[in-house]
């Protein structure tokens, strides 16, 4: 019972990627998923590979979870999302300190994303290590709305193989998650004392642009790299501008009312 593992997913339509994601795991003693009433053939293709499959309204990434992770059996558990592929390298390294390391709590995981048809290698867009590998009794996920991360109790070490993340594989894909992402973010922020600020508006994606393709050599992933980085600091952008739409900028409402047709006429 010590050495055996449970694998955690959350998911929602993920019939184009999920059979990746577990027919890499058939190594894992317990799969569940925790799905939010996917519409497609999500559930379907998940009882194909043996996973547990639990439906539950989805009210949060992080309660979401830690729901999963409290269904899990086994001492260990790993959290993964549907378009994260676990390699053999990987699961050897994971099966071996699960089995032979007594110090550690739980482990981060270096990650490999992969955008527009490429893993992307510099600007600080790798290792991008995650907290994914836990003992069941040592890790939970933190409260937020979006970007959750596992907090583990005690000592934690760090693997060297990565996990793939095949995450935005166009253009439009990458814009549509920074839409969606920065409503959660500003969500998040209701009820702060947090305001955006001109410099948060206008200086803060300039110098994240800065410090990520040139500082930290975004630029020798090419022209990936560049749109990469570019959608990134739009990201810091409108979720600086959502938020002084919703919030406030000094006082400044963005939000405008339409005149009436009626007045028109």
């Amino acid at each position: 019972m010590n050495n055996k593992i449970s694998v955690v997913i959350i998911t929602y339509n993920e019939e184009k990627i999920i059979s990746y994601c577990l027919s890499a795991l058939k190594w894992a003693n317990e799969i569940i998923l925790v799905d939010s009433f996917s519409k497609d053939k999500t559930v379907e293709i998940a009882k194909k590979y043996g996973g547990k499959v639990v439906l539950r309204k989805f009210d949060g990434y992080v309660k979401q979870k830690n729901f999963g992770i409290a269904k899990a059996k086994n001492k260990w558990v790993l959290s993964l999302d549907a378009d994260e592929i676990v390699t053999e390298q990987l699961r050897d390294e994971i099966l071996f300190v699960i089995k032979n390391d007594g110090q550690n709590n739980g482990f981060l995981i270096p990650r490999k994303n992969y955008y527009y048809g490429k893993f992307l290698r510099f600007g600080g867009v790798y290792p991008d290590k995650q907290a994914r590998l836990f003992k069941k009794t040592s890790g939970r996920f933190e409260k937020a709305q979006v970007h959750e991360c596992v907090k583990i109790k005690g000592q934690r070490g760090e693997l060297r193989e990565a996990l793939l993340h095949y995450t935005r594989d166009t253009v439009q894909e990458h814009i549509e998650y920074i839409n969606r992402y920065t409503e959660l973010e500003v969500k998040a922020l209701a009820g702060k004392a947090y305001r955006p600020t001109g410099y948060s508006i206008i200086l803060k994606p300039i110098l994240y642009f800065l410090k990520h393709y040139i500082f930290k050599a975004g630029f020798l992933d090419g022209v990936r790299g560049l749109i990469y980085h570019s959608i990134s600091a739009i990201y810091v952008f409108l979720k600086e501008v959502k938020a002084a739409e919703v919030l406030g900028l000094n006082g400044i409402k963005l939000k405008t009312t339409l005149f009436k047709r009626s007045k028109t006429l």
